[in-house]
């Protein structure tokens, strides 16, 4: 949530998030870093597949003044994130095949008060067979607070932009 009291202008919080390139960020780059052990570990090389990993991987599902949707569609769970090309909103739609699962990543701003607004996200994941919902389970386990350590460091990045731009 943006400071109480803090005003800005809410069209401005969204495009920031559209905008927002996780290599920016020392933290995030060495979290990923991490993710990326598996893969280098399988291949014995550069982990290029999952190398330039972020929100331009997602397919751009609802785009509004108040909120952005976004899908990816693999299994997550796999060294290279087993990603599937998801060219649009109609691709993302399509049924998912058993062994793979549906992400969708919400940004959504709301007005609190006069000049106050929240930034809110949720990811929403659905695995349509119980073998790649133990997997998934599994995996989220694992990435959990990392994921929530990216999420938090996304915002305050936003957050601070936003204070800088006052």
């Amino acid at each position: 949530m943006l400071n109480p009291g803090f005003v800005t202008r809410p069209d401005a919080i969204l495009p920031l998030i559209a905008s927002f390139d996780i290599q920016q960020d020392a933290v995030i780059r060495r979290l990923m870093a991490l993710r990326k052990i598996p893969l280098k570990i399988l291949r014995n090389q550069q982990a290029q597949a999952a190398g330039d990993f972020g929100l331009h991987s997602f397919t751009l599902l609802k785009s509004s003044a108040s909120e952005l949707c976004y899908g990816l569609r693999g299994q997550f769970w796999r060294a290279d994130f087993g990603l599937e090309n998801v060219p649009d909103a109609s691709a993302y739609q399509a049924p998912v095949s058993p062994g793979s699962a549906k992400l969708l990543l919400r940004y959504r701003v709301t007005e609190l008060a006069p000049g106050q607004h929240e930034l809110c996200t949720e990811t929403f994941i659905y695995c349509p067979d119980r073998s790649t919902r133990l997997k998934m389970a599994a995996y989220w386990l694992a990435i959990r607070a990392g994921s929530g350590w990216i999420r938090r460091r996304t915002l305050d990045a936003v957050k601070s932009t936003l204070q800088d731009m006052e």
